[in-house]
């Protein structure tokens, strides 16, 4: 089951740490969408922090269980924040469901990682 973990990990630090990236270099997608969801582009970047120390935090977890126990319920935090906040911007299922998608990858990657504590 540790393998499993493993994979997942590796898959979410990639999401995330991609998501993260094109936050901080101001990708124009990441910029229309900060307007779009009304969230101030000072504090879209600083997502982007987040989701990159979550990406390699979760790596870190991969030796130290408690961290990556942690840093997982933080990025499902931040993805239920981002469902919140698409929710106000009255987005379609579409425009949310990368947001619910990696919300569930987290949340899985999160069981496992508690299972393999």
């Amino acid at each position: 089951m540790f393998l499993l973990t493993v994979i997942f990990t590796l898959a979410t630090a990639g999401v995330f740490l991609t998501a993260g990236l094109g936050k901080l270099q101001g990708v124009p997608r990441q910029v229309d969408l900060a307007t779009h969801l009304g969230v101030p582009w000072d504090g879209y970047r600083l997502v982007g922090v987040a989701e990159i120390l979550g990406a390699f935090g979760l790596l870190v977890g991969l030796w130290a269980s408690w961290l990556g126990i942690l840093v997982g319920f933080c990025l499902f935090v931040l993805m239920v924040g981002a469902l919140v906040t698409h929710s106000r911007a009255e987005d379609s299922a579409a425009r949310t469901a990368p947001a619910i998608v990696v919300g569930g990858v987290v949340l899985i990657t999160l069981l496992l990682r508690v299972a393999t504590h």
